[in-house]
């Protein structure tokens, strides 16, 4: 009776733990200028290189966003711009963000 009991309960956290393992996902993206861009010069941000992520948001850091991966965007000003990524997945979020500097 012990026996079948340990086995049972040996199954039951085999199956809990084969249906409650989500990954978490874990956001990441890459500038295509590097770390440096012009004003009104076409920026690309690419989060491919996220894990486990389905839906991607985009803070450009001066008022704007954007939804999706890859995204293009444009500054129509200099200054120091922090750029954030919000990857979801199964209610689940992860963040990453990256410095932009805009000259003329």
């Amino acid at each position: 009776m012990f026996k079948k009991a340990i086995l049972k309960l040996a199954l039951l956290i085999v199956l809990v733990s084969l249906f409650s393992c989500s990954k978490a996902p874990v956001a990441c993206f890459v500038v295509d200028k590097g770390k440096t861009a012009k004003v009104n010069e076409e920026v690309q941000c690419d989060g491919t290189c996220s894990k486990n992520a389905e839906n991607y948001s985009w803070d450009f850091g001066d008022g704007t966003t954007g939804i999706g991966s890859p995204v293009k965007h444009k500054y129509a000003n200099t200054g120091i711009y922090v750029i954030r990524l919000t990857v979801k997945k199964n209610g689940e979020t992860a963040t990453v963000n990256a410095s932009l500097t805009i000259i003329n």
